[in-house]
């Protein structure tokens, strides 16, 4: 039987990588893929991290081609110098480090990030290649999308979370997070759209997607999404064409609602005493916060050092009741601008603003320069996919589930649009 598994590990590992090789750009497929089942597989025989060994794969080729051919796949840079001083942030506060796995974890993380994003700028370098990755993103939401109904329906993990939509990761949270970034996407796609059949099949992935969102019953996923939805509407200039997809997105929302027992399910959820919990909870969470950083403010308490800070903070603490402390140890800040602070502190997070203002400068200032192109609405959908992860990580840590990697890709895409439009430009000038 280990022999068995060795050799179709090892099959399994030489076809990604002999498909990596002759086409890089389907890396960032093979990571989309993944997303949904971020964290090990347990095979008994060894654990397997799907992301970091198709990133590691990825990494490798392109350097081995870039040496030996005459490809270069790291020559564009746009935006990357604006993350170098929260990456130097980072490094510099692995002094701090009390358990070395979890730092390196921690680091790994948002290496991923930026490490997803540099490939996605550097091997979407065509509009084919870009159509194959938007088509596995919608694709591969899609699927997730309808295992979440399915998981509602059929109560899966009603015991830890209610009867809430989890789809294949575990928690509603993770799932409306993953679910906002795909939804402007689609909106964005549809509108792009000329073909009939094209519109209709996106029209019934946005259906699907939007019930997934809605069964999820995750009010800080929600506003999320309805805050960037507006931020948008006020942003583009070409605003008639957008209320027929609002009309749509809040006909679906009735629809799902009419389900009496997603009414029961929602009402409950929404009732003033959930919501009053739910809100002292995160505010606990913020004063926790700030009493385990209160003495480390510049540089902060170190990466990775926060879940054993705030085992023995909880322990040694008597103004928060058991059960909070309980919950808080077993999750998280609820707010990863908070735990950026917590962790590196105010250098940190002042870099990690610097780098956040720098790319939605540039994505606001992008979308006057492509008013007048085909490609406008398909923009303006990934630009909204970018910031409903902002808005959405005030009320949560999606970095955590691999969410993370999903928003650098869409990040990636807007800016290769417009270096589409730029470089189209340089040829009509020239």
């Amino acid at each position: 039987m280990g022999i068995i598994f060795w050799i179709c590990a090892v099959c399994l590992v030489c076809i990604i990588a002999s498909v990596i090789f002759y086409r890089p750009y389907l890396s960032v497929v093979f990571v989309l893929v993944s997303i949904p089942f971020e964290g090990k597989a347990d095979f008994g025989y060894i654990l397997i991290y799907p992301l970091e060994a198709i990133l590691t794969i990825s990494v490798l080729i392109c350097i081995y081609k870039s040496i030996v051919g005459r490809y270069n796949y790291f020559g564009n840079t746009k935006l990357v110098y604006c993350c170098i001083p929260f990456v130097l942030c980072i490094m510099m506060s692995t002094v701090k480090s009390i358990e070395l796995l979890l730092t390196v974890k921690e680091i790994v993380r948002w290496l991923e990030l930026f490490l997803i994003y540099f490939l996605t700028i550097n091997l979407i370098n065509e509009e084919k290649k870009m159509r194959v990755v938007l088509s596995s993103m919608v694709l591969n939401a899609t699927l997730v999308s309808i295992y979440g109904i399915i998981s509602y329906y059929n109560g899966v993990g009603s015991a830890s979370w209610g009867h809430r939509a989890s789809s294949f990761f575990g928690n509603p949270n993770p799932l409306v997070g993953y679910v906002n970034l795909i939804i402007p996407v689609l909106i964005g796609m549809l509108m792009a759209s000329v073909t009939l059949w094209v519109r209709i099949m996106l029209g019934a992935f946005v259906v699907i997607s939007v019930i997934a969102w809605f069964l999820s019953l995750s009010i800080s996923g929600w506003l999320s999404l309805i805050l960037t939805m507006v931020l948008i509407f006020f942003l583009i200039k070409t605003k008639k064409k957008v209320l027929p997809f609002l009309v749509i997105f809040i006909v679906i929302f009735a629809i799902t609602f009419l389900f009496s027992d997603i009414i029961n399910d929602s009402l409950g959820r929404e009732r003033l005493q959930p919501v009053r919990r739910s809100l002292e909870f995160r505010a606990k969470c913020y004063s926790m916060g700030f009493d385990i950083v209160k003495d480390d403010l510049v540089f902060g308490i170190g990466t990775g050092n926060y879940h054993s800070l705030i085992k023995r903070f909880s322990e040694n603490a008597t103004s928060v009741s058991l059960g909070i402390r309980n919950l808080v140890v077993a999750s998280h800040l609820h707010s990863l601008y908070l735990q950026v602070f917590v962790e590196i502190g105010v250098i940190g997070l002042s870099a990690f603003v610097f780098w956040l203002v720098c790319v939605v400068r540039y994505l606001v200032s992008s979308l006057n320069t492509l008013e007048n192109t085909r490609n406008y609405w398909l923009f303006v959908g990934l630009v909204g996919g970018a910031v409903v992860y902002l808005i959405n990580n005030l009320a949560d840590v999606l970095v955590v589930h691999g969410i993370h990697l999903q928003w650098g890709i869409i990040l990636g895409l807007a800016v290769v649009l417009t270096q589409f439009r730029e470089s189209k430009t340089c040829l009509k000038v020239t």
